[in-house]
């Protein structure tokens, strides 16, 4: 997670900011280009979901979104490769 931070960081997408509530915690807040990522990332999601939804219909939609809920991460992360036994 730190590095995953630290790369947006880099690219401008988030802050490190105090946390008021515990001076020795850092809060990392979404920046001014972090929260137009966000926005235009929503959009393309939605353009996506409607694509499928029209293709699929709605209860074949849910039913991928659910298997999809299922795939661990370690899966759906390439960089990550599994372990010989097939897990992470």
């Amino acid at each position: 997670m730190g590095e995953l931070v630290a790369h947006l960081e880099r690219f401008g997408y988030v802050a490190r900011e105090p946390d008021p509530a515990d001076r020795r915690a850092r809060l990392i807040v979404a920046t001014a280009s972090g929260r137009a990522a966000l926005a235009l990332a929503a959009r393309h999601i939605h353009r996506i979901e409607q694509a499928l939804a029209a293709e699929l219909g709605p209860e074949s939609l849910d039913r991928l979104r659910a298997a999809l809920a299922r795939v661990p991460a370690a899966i759906a992360d390439p960089s990550d490769p599994p372990s010989e036994s097939g897990r992470s």
